[in-house]
């Protein structure tokens, strides 16, 4: 029996986020589905991970992050420390049994904090497009100019790749106090899938090599797709992301 709780609310304090929950009665595994910066878990690829999940009856969960998607007007209000809590909360009181993350881009970077501190029903991680280093990306990109507009305004308008982010004080803290390519090792030993593209232009792809040497883990793969870029949304990145997630519940 498969039951899907379609687009309610979760509170988190002053914040509200749309998610989506399937249940499959007989399945003891959750696929949860992580988005990336200044998007939403609506898009081609949780659509993709939700089909394979469906196909194979795994549990599926997917959310905003706060202040993204319908809680767009509070994404000042977000950081890192904000999120991460919101994952955790997530995985403490609405996923029951074990558990896969899929994280895009800062998606990752959460799915990596977040697994560090729920290891016990943590199962698998996949990361795709992963930025872990997007503060460093940050501090490079901003001229002197914008580093005086931050510290007199508390926020500041940053171009990466063909967009236009609005970045706080308290966001770009927030990265720095969660650097976890900065920490003597990531403590996570389950089986890690890292997904890049070659022609990722707004994270450089060998990210990857850094992740992987700070992993305890001995199981981690790494994914190299020539032709795929950021977003890895082409029918050949989503293939080898539902490769990765099939192979993961497999060894289950």
């Amino acid at each position: 029996m498969t039951q899907t709780t379609n687009y309610p609310v979760l509170s988190f304090q002053e914040f509200r986020s749309q998610y989506e929950h399937i249940q499959h009665s007989e399945s003891p595994l959750t696929v949860l589905y992580i988005h990336g910066l200044a998007s939403n878990p609506w898009g081609r690829k949780p659509e993709t991970v939700k089909s394979l999940c469906i196909e194979k009856q795994i549990n599926f969960f997917r959310f905003e992050l706060l202040g993204h998607g319908s809680d767009s007007s509070n994404y000042e209000k977000t950081d890192f420390h904000f999120w991460k809590k919101q994952i955790l909360d997530i995985i403490d009181h609405h996923i029951s049994g074990d558990f896969i993350i899929v994280g895009h881009c800062i998606g990752g970077w959460l799915a990596l904090l977040a697994g560090q501190e729920r290891p016990d029903r943590l199962k698998g991680i996949i990361c795709t497009s992963t930025a872990p280093n997007l503060t460093e990306l940050m501090q490079m990109k901003m001229s002197p100019e914008q580093g005086e507009e931050l510290k007199q305004s508390g926020k500041v308008l940053i171009k990466i790749e063909r967009m236009v982010f609005n970045f706080t004080r308290q966001f770009i803290q927030s990265g720095i106090d969660n650097a976890i390519l900065e920490q003597p090792d990531i403590p996570i030993t389950c089986p890690v899938h890292l997904i890049q593209g070659l022609k990722d232009t707004f994270i450089d792809w060998k990210v990857i090599y850094r992740i992987a040497n700070k992993l305890q883990s001995d199981k981690v793969t790494l994914k190299l797709l020539k032709n795929g870029n950021h977003h890895l949304q082409m029918p050949k990145d989503l293939e080898e992301i539902n490769n990765s997630l099939s192979c993961l519940a497999a060894s289950i």
